[in-house]
């Protein structure tokens, strides 16, 4: 197997994905339009839905 094959946690994970995952919402469309509409903030700025995620991050999500 070949170093480049093998996934680390330091590859990290798409916006979306992850706050759909961590159950902050029911479905990954509605986590990315919540991004999209700026209800989610990485490190202090709007992003977009593909952002890749690293462990360390800094989220600000307002749901409700």
């Amino acid at each position: 197997m070949s170093s480049s094959s093998i996934t680390t946690e330091a590859d990290g994970q798409r916006l979306d994905k992850w706050l759909w995952a961590a159950r902050f919402f029911k479905t990954r469309s509605l986590a990315s339009a919540a991004v999209e509409g700026g209800k989610v903030r990485w490190q202090g700025q709007h992003v977009k839905p593909a952002r890749e995620l690293r462990l360390g991050d800094e989220l600000e999500i307002a749901v409700g």
